[in-house]
């Protein structure tokens, strides 16, 4: 696994979880660092027999290590180099080394505790997630005066055309718009840190006037999370829940689900994250409800795939199998997009299996319902492409359209490189 992949994804579901602060591998490696740090308790007691004494210059001081790892040691083990200070100066922690509440109360100290999550805000909320600012926020935002500015200066350029491919400001089009969606991402952002902060900020005053006022705090239930592919789910629940006490034939019946699980796993495909894509859904107010009978998720359908397909779905991707049901069905927002995501990534694969003597074939799971189960089969791509243009109603670019589009992006990728 990638560095980037590890920190984006505990980030993420650090967010998600509902913590203030997003979490970073790195505060583990610093709580691993401050955990063998070597710490010394100088006291003028009795020794006790936990710890290993030796004597200092003044005779009624005595120092004590803790059994933790000096600096030689711990160095080596953060694979640092002892001459640059490295933990000195980024990971000891300097907002506080010692257990200070519980030292004035004079209790048991948890000073390995504290060190591990010194850097990690314990600040927790499950109500919120990574992206919790409601759709009335966004609806009512005030639009940005610099992006808008941008916004009509490329207008401007573009003259009212759609198309800019040839045009005679296409590289000062092309600079705007890339700039105009780097600032509306980074407001985006801004927007969600700000309202998270906000949140955290007089959440506690709201729930103590809320207890003023004698009102009842709603129940809260955890979400139920929406999963595209149950084996995952399954897969996941096995490795990381396993009770105590199972019998051998219950182990054995778990390794065994657990191989299924895998080798299934492994016939499905994830294409783009769909919700990505489409408008945000309204959040739902977490309020307990009554717990309804789970059910397995149903295989799909014949039905749910109609020979009359929508202009902006995929004929490759409805017949795939390994693909769950929201993305087998899903509709791009234009038929030029769809077009793009075909010859991107299904036409390629396509001309291949023609040079290979394979012949065309459709997919689409009624077309194989009607021909007994077997996949229809075409000669030729131009074959193809009328079959779907006259029976789904999808038209595909041709060949002449699909090789002009290969060498606009041709030409464009030279001029980047200029």
């Amino acid at each position: 696994m990638l560095y980037s992949k590890l920190r984006d994804d505990i980030g993420q579901q650090s967010l998600d979880s509902g913590h203030e602060r997003k979490w970073t591998p790195r505060f583990a490696r610093r709580g691993a660092g401050n955990a063998a740090n070597g710490a010394y308790l100088y006291s003028t007691r009795p020794l006790n027999a936990d710890f290993v004494a030796m004597p200092s210059l003044f005779p009624l001081l005595t120092v004590f290590f803790t059994g933790d790892a000096p600096d030689s040691v711990r160095d080596q083990m953060m694979r640092q180099d002892p001459r640059f200070m490295t933990f000195q100066s980024a990971y000891l922690n300097e907002i506080a080394n010692f257990d200070l509440q519980n030292a004035f109360l004079e209790e048991e100290k948890e000073s390995q505790l504290f060190r591990l999550f010194a850097h990690v805000s314990l600040m927790r909320d499950p109500r919120a997630t990574a992206d919790m600012v409601p759709d009335e926020v966004w609806a009512n935002l005030a639009p940005d005066p610099e992006i808008v500015e941008l916004e009509e200066q490329r207008a401007r350029l573009k003259q009212g055309n759609y198309r800019i491919e040839g045009h005679g400001n296409e590289e000062e089009i092309r600079r705007l718009t890339n700039k105009i969606r780097t600032k509306r991402a980074y407001r985006e952002r801004q927007v969600v840190k700000e309202y998270r902060e906000d949140y955290f900020y007089h959440r506690p005053t709201w729930d103590i006037e809320q207890q003023a006022r004698g009102e009842e705090e709603e129940e809260y239930t955890e979400p139920v999370i929406d999963v595209h592919i149950p084996e995952r789910d399954r897969l996941a629940n096995i490795l990381c829940h396993q009770p105590d006490g199972l019998t051998e034939d219950q182990v054995l019946e778990r390794r065994i689900e657990a191989i299924q699980l895998m080798v299934a796993l492994c016939d499905k495909r994830e294409t783009a994250k769909r919700h990505r894509v489409q408008q945000n859904v309204r959040a739902q107010p977490h309020i307990k409800i009554e717990p309804t009978e789970a059910s397995s998720e149903p295989s799909p359908s014949v039905n749910q795939f109609p020979l009359l397909m929508q202009p902006g779905q995929c004929p490759d991707c409805i017949g795939d199998e390994r693909l769950s049901l929201g993305e087998r069905t899903f509709a791009y927002c234009r038929p030029t997009v769809r077009n793009d995501h075909f010859d991107d990534q299904h036409l390629i694969e396509r001309e291949r299996a023609l040079q290979r003597g394979e012949k065309m074939v459709c997919t689409h799971p009624t077309c194989r319902t009607q021909n007994q189960g077997q996949n229809l089969e075409f000669h030729t791509m131009d074959h193809f492409r009328a079959h779907v243009q006259t029976i789904h109603r999808v038209t595909l670019r041709s060949s002449c359209q699909v090789e002009q589009r290969r060498l606009r992006k041709l030409r464009r990728r030279k001029m980047v490189k200029e």
